[in-house]
């Protein structure tokens, strides 16, 4: 099956204002991904979308705008195992601009620990793996924990990009990861209407209360129902604060690829919206945007 066309859905608006109020100095997006020239870096053979125009420059512009001084570059699926593009961006860019970035990787068996090292030099500092039925053709649970046990090794973290529906079959696999620290994506994509006691918000919990994981608040707005204000993903995302304040951190996930509403919002939006989360509370909020992210990426 072919990889879906990006022109088909919204693009990311290039007209990004600044959110109000502005965010607090030395916050971080977590989580957005970077594009390069398809000739230079090509996609994957079957690819699950096509790469849109959406470059590190790019986003630079919109972090700038949005008044966010650090990001976390996480390495897209169409690229797989191919990580040129990430450390040519890294590899780019002076010290005290390094400073500011960090990036996390997909790590499989052809992935050379030569290349884990160099990754790691530049500021790689996590690997993501995609857990859920969807990508069960892409990686074995075997080499997916053969993965986690390399990324442990070398002392990053791992981003796991998992949904609600697959942890209500697959939490014995979940339970099974240990001894590093797990961060849960996109508040796990859950399905909002089916409310604040799903079988995957108990287990979530327990997890953030219990074992130590960590919370990406973002792409409320995606899973929302709504076209704007996502007002149905706000008690997800406060719930989970709650639970654990100490390890919520927050990204845009720019540049909002398959975006199937049909309305994109501009990214200060999504500031907006974790304002929202955080009950307008500044410590809180500078907490989720400064300092869990400092203390999870190593920044200064």
């Amino acid at each position: 099956m072919a990889a879906p066309n990006q022109s088909v859905f919204p693009s990311w608006v290039r007209e990004t204002r600044a959110p109000v109020p502005p965010p607090p100095p030395k916050s971080c997006d977590c989580q957005f991904h970077i594009y390069g020239d398809p000739a230079q870096y090509p996609p994957k053979p079957g690819a699950l979308y096509q790469p849109p125009q959406a470059t590190f420059e790019d986003m630079r512009g919109v972090l700038k705008t949005l008044g966010i001084e650090r990001g976390v570059i996480v390495h897209p699926m169409p690229y797989d195992t191919d990580h040129r593009l990430l450390i040519d961006t890294l590899s780019g860019l002076s010290p005290a601009e390094r400073a500011n970035f960090r990036a996390t990787c997909i790590i499989k068996d052809n992935v050379t620990d030569a290349t884990l090292e160099e990754l790691d030099r530049l500021g790689v500092c996590g690997a993501r793996f995609n857990v859920g039925r969807r990508y069960e053709g892409v990686q074995s649970r075997t080499a997916i924990l053969r993965a986690i046990d390399r990324a442990r090794a070398i002392g990053w973290h791992a981003r796991l990009h998992v949904a609600g529906d697959d942890i209500e079959v697959d939490w014995q696999f979940l339970d099974s990861i240990r001894n590093i620290t797990c961060v849960v994506d996109h508040m796990a994509h859950l399905h909002f209407e089916r409310g604040l006691d799903q079988p995957a918000c108990r287990w979530l919990i327990n997890k953030l209360k219990h074992d130590g994981w960590w919370m990406m608040l973002s792409n409320g707005n995606r899973d929302s129902k709504m076209e704007s204000g996502y007002d149905d993903a706000v008690p997800f995302a406060q719930m989970f604060i709650a639970a654990a304040p100490e390890r919520m951190i927050w990204g845009t996930d720019w540049p909002h690829v398959n975006w199937r509403k049909q309305r994109m919002m501009n990214d200060a939006e999504t500031v907006e919206l974790l304002y929202r989360y955080a009950d307008n509370d500044q410590a809180l909020i500078k907490r989720i945007l400064v300092e869990n992210p400092a203390r999870l990426h190593g920044f200064d």
